[in-house]
This record gives C-alpha cells, sequence and structure tokens, in this order.
C-alpha cells in the first residue's frame, strides 16, 4: 500500500471543502472562549494553501517539496495564532519526506510525527492544555501504534481518525491554559477548543483521502 502524490494534493482541497462547510460551526465554537472568527481564519489560510498547491509545478512530484509549500503558505496568510502551527507543522512534515513521490504507511506515520513535534515546538504545546494538539497527539500515537501492530492501512487510518476525534472531544472539560480563553479560566471549561475542532476536520480530510473515501 503506497499513497500517490496525486493523493496528496487531492488531500488539500478536501480539507478546504470541509472547513468551508464548518466555517460557522467554527466560529460559534470560538465565540464564548474567543473572537468568534476562528472558521474564518483557518478556512482563509486554507485557501492560501489550495492557491499554492494549484499552482505548484505539475511535473514536480515531491511530497516533501509541496508539504513545505503548503507550509509556507500557511504562515504568509496572516492566519492568526494557528498559522505559525500549522505552517510549522507542514514544514517540518514536509523535511522528513523529502524527495518522495509516493508514501508507504511508515512514511505516514512519520510525516504525521514530524508534524506534532512541528506545533509542539513551535507552540511550547503539551496534552492537557487544550489546543490543537490534543487532536493531533493521540491520532498520531494510534498511528504508530496501528504501525507497530501491522495492521491494515484502513484499519489503522480508521483508528487515528476516531483517536482524533476523542481527543477533540476531550478538550471539552479542559481548563484553558493557552492562548486568549485562558483569560477566563473556570468559563473556559465545557466547550470544545476551535483549536482542535479544525484540528480535527484537517485530520479526517487528509486520512480520508488518503482511503480514498
Amino acid at each position: 500500500m503506497s499513497v500517490s502524490f496525486e493523493k496528496v494534493k487531492m488531500a488539500f482541497a478536501r480539507i478546504l471543502e470541509e472547513l468551508e462547510k464548518n466555517r460557522q460551526y467554527l466560529n460559534d465554537l470560538d465565540a464564548p472562549i474567543g473572537d468568534s472568527d476562528h472558521g474564518e481564519s483557518v478556512t482563509g489560510a486554507f485557501r492560501k494553501v489550495k492557491e499554492a498547491v494549484d499552482k505548484y509545478p505539475q511535473e514536480d512530484r515531491d511530497i516533501g517539496k509541496l508539504l513545505q509549500e503548503v507550509g509556507k503558505s500557511i504562515i504568509f496568510s496572516g492566519g492568526a495564532a494557528m498559522g505559525p502551527l500549522y505552517g510549522t507543522a507542514f514544514m517540518d512534515a514536509g523535511k522528513v519526506v523529502s524527495g518522495k513521490s509516493e508514501l508507504t504507511p511508515q512514511d505516514v506515520v512519520t510525516m504525521w510525527e514530524a508534524f506534532a513535534g512541528g506545533i509542539a515546538r513551535r507552540g511550547q504545546a503539551k496534552v492537557g492544555e487544550k489546543t490543537m494538539y490534543d487532536t493531533i497527539y493521540p491520532m498520531v500515537e494510534s498511528l504508530k501504534a496501528s504501525l507497530a501492530a501491522g495492521e491494515g492501512f484502513e484499519e489503522m487510518m480508521s483508528k487515528a481518525i476516531e483517536a482524533a476525534r476523542r481527543g477533540m472531544e476531550s478538550t471539552k472539560d479542559m481548563l484553558s491554559l493557552r492562548g486568549r480563553s485562558s483569560r477566563l479560566g473556570e468559563r473556559s471549561i465545557g466547550h470544545i477548543d476551535p483549536g482542535a475542532a479544525s484540528s480535527f476536520i484537517v485530520v479526517k480530510a487528509f486520512l480520508e483521502t488518503l482511503l480514498g473515501k
């Protein structure tokens, strides 16, 4: 089983489609604990990604280079606090699969591990702080466990999506320790973190595209 360059390109079109559908939902999630604009920010950033992916030279099938272009486009999109996090994450992911025109299951795991590492490094993020990292980290741990267990690609991706969903949902009961919402203290409890929610949409769209769904 391998993932083609075309599938990775398609994944970014699918991410934008899903974010557009959920833009108002993400704004509404942001309303009690932020500026009510998370949906606008993240969707705007991935519109820039789609432009970068569409402009990427057709003859160049380097997935690593494509991911680094995606990262740069997000950093320059001005997508509020999440811009540098996603940007760094995709650039780090691109570095570890540089020169590859298709990805093995091991490459997919390595890529997402680097992605999570970029968020942790750039945002000084830890699990339990009510951020996008609470979605990404369990997803990566699930991928690693599935790979170690020799599971099939479909099972591996499906379990990772569910791990990301559970991670996102776990933020509802957390006290926010990062960003503007941390000023709310106890009032931040009871709301899913918008960044965790948008990360779930991104992860789910990407992994489902790899499965051809």
